[in-house]
């Protein structure tokens, strides 16, 4: 018989559908979903009916702090043996309904970012307690459990699940470019010379400090490096940015806003480097899945666990946060040590295939549920 798991979270975004899918197609376990089915902030939830099981749950705010029935709900019914939990301690829900599933017999897991960078005492007293009460922790890194570890944390309850986006859908567009099957635009066209192409999909704001990539390819033209610049996405910061790239003289496309999948994979695979100076999340993975390496700052405390996939030298490089002259050169070292483009994409994409990718999510959240099942 197959044994019955609810996942539950605040609202699930578009982007987590391939992991959800992922999960629904599990012959070990019947995942069932429960997560608000409204958008919130601006972000786009998934279409509730493509998996089998989503049962709309809503949660409310008040300041800082939410609320969830279902996970108290949940926590009381019988239908399920174990419950993934939304690992934010601001739910005050999740408090609850974490004691009361113990309290019924049931496993307890909480799926969190986890540890992201060292914390004052009374943060770390209040994290670790919560996640004390959960049988185990899934975090989205390695360098998660490295942090646990310094705060006092037993490992043994920390398991990195890592992070992912559509890596089928990828599979299937990388294919078609490589076939020449797909019309999108080629990112070079949009230039008006052969530089190499700096690319950003993100949107423009502050936290991508995309100021300093303006600075880091001034400093490239100047010592006779010029390169092309391409930011697809809009936001607040696209005036600014634009009256930058007018003042500096730099070869800048604003592409615009785009949700169109084959352009998207069309526009970084024929890129040469995805450049984000700021926080770089699920973005490096967008890049490595088409084959294109990244670079963006080197201060883990204020990064996002993906960018535990650059692997320097290899799938990209790192660079001092906030200093537009190491950009450059680490942007430089990359485009003179960069001799075979082929050989870096199969190097990219395969790390993704290794672990930043749905089916692995799987694998490893089965694995920590037969853990705590005893299967």
């Amino acid at each position: 018989m197959v044994t019955q798991v609810a996942v539950i979270y605040h609202m699930f975004p578009h982007y987590r559908l391939p992991v959800m899918q992922a999960l629904d197609s599990s012959d070990r376990f019947a995942f069932a979903f429960f997560g608000d089915d409204k958008d919130h902030q601006g972000i786009r939830t998934v279409d509730p009916r493509c998996v089998r099981a989503f049962h709309p749950s809503r949660f409310y705010q008040w300041r800082g702090l939410f609320w969830q029935g279902a996970a108290v709900r949940q926590a009381l019914s019988r239908d399920h043996r174990a419950i993934i939990f939304l690992g934010n301690p601001n739910f005050i829900s999740t408090w609850i309904g974490v004691l009361f599933a113990r309290v019924t017999g049931k496993k307890t897991l909480l799926w969190a970012h986890g540890w992201l960078r060292p914390e004052p005492w009374s943060k770390r007293i209040v994290r670790n307690l919560f996640y004390h009460l959960a049988d185990l922790v899934l975090v989205y890194g390695d360098r998660a459990k490295r942090l646990a570890n310094q705060s006092g944390f037993p490992t043994k309850k920390v398991k990195p699940i890592y992070n992912s986006l559509d890596y089928a859908a990828a599979q299937a567009i990388l294919n078609s470019i490589r076939a020449n099957e797909l019309n999108s635009i080629h990112p070079q066209s949009l230039f008006k010379n052969s530089s190499p192409i700096m690319i950003c999909t993100a949107r423009l704001t502050q936290l991508c400090e995309l100021n300093l990539l303006m600075e880091a390819s001034s400093l490239l033209s100047r010592r006779g490096r010029p390169v092309n610049v391409l930011l697809v996405g809009d936001g607040p910061e696209r005036a600014a940015l634009e009256v930058q790239a007018s003042h500096l003289g730099l070869s800048v496309h604003f592409f615009g806003s785009c949700y169109d999948e084959q352009m998207l994979g069309r526009l970084i695979f024929h890129s040469d480097i995805m450049v984000q100076p700021g926080k770089m999340g699920l973005t490096v993975i967008h890049s490595l899945m088409y084959g294109t390496p990244a670079i963006t700052h080197s201060d883990m405390n204020h990064q996002m666990p993906e960018a535990e996939s650059i692997i320097e030298g290899r799938t990209g490089l790192l660079f001092r946060r906030g200093d537009a002259a190491d950009l450059a050169d680490k942007i430089d070292q990359w485009l003179l040590s960069c001799t075979d483009r082929e050989a870096v994409r199969k190097e990219c994409m395969a790390v993704i295939e290794e672990k930043w990718n749905p089916a692995v999510q799987r694998r490893l959240i089965e694995e920590a549920l037969e853990g705590l099942l005893g299967r």
